[in-house]
């Protein structure tokens, strides 16, 4: 009596469920990773605009002259922006903002996040103040998730829940 090798692998039934099961948590988990990545963007971004009007109200002081903040393209805030400085009667710059894809920036003209408008630059004086208090509202598509970034008179940014 010759002795029975034992079957290896899967059968199509084991590997039918195990792809049922898998395809399930993946249409479950999906959805809410999109909304997770898209509120990251958001926290990323204005913690990207917090870093910058730091540096930028620190090399006002330092280098007594200037700092200002730009928008890459027009006033799209969300297209990325560049700080830069005028010393020695030509402009450096300091830093460089690439787009944060997936983000919309809408500018307030007031730091209290109210009143909707235009902001062009921020300038950063040699005393580390700024000349109007401005806001910015980052928010995304899939996601509820929505972050400002104050700037008052005094230059001090703050980061927190919008109104």
């Amino acid at each position: 009596m010759a002795a029975m090798k034992p079957n290896r692998g899967f059968t199509v039934i084991e590997l039918m469920v195990t792809l049922a099961i898998l395809a399930l948590m993946m249409g479950l988990g999906v959805p809410s990773f999109r909304a997770f990545i898209s509120s990251q963007k958001i926290k990323s971004g204005s913690s990207e605009l917090m870093t910058t009007l730091v540096l930028a109200r620190s090399e006002a002081v330092k280098r007594n002259a200037s700092v200002t903040i730009t928008p890459t393209s027009s006033t799209a805030w969300n297209n990325g922006w560049v700080t830069s400085a005028v010393i020695g009667g030509a402009a450096t710059t300091l830093h460089n903002q690439d787009a944060i894809a997936g983000i919309t920036v809408t500018t307030y003209t007031n730091a209290t996040c109210t009143t909707t408008g235009t902001v062009a630059s921020i300038v950063y004086a040699n005393t580390g103040r700024t000349a109007a208090s401005t806001c910015y509202k980052f928010s995304g598509a899939s996601t509820s998730t929505t972050k400002c970034v104050k700037v008052d008179l005094t230059g001090i940014p703050t980061s927190g829940t919008c109104p």
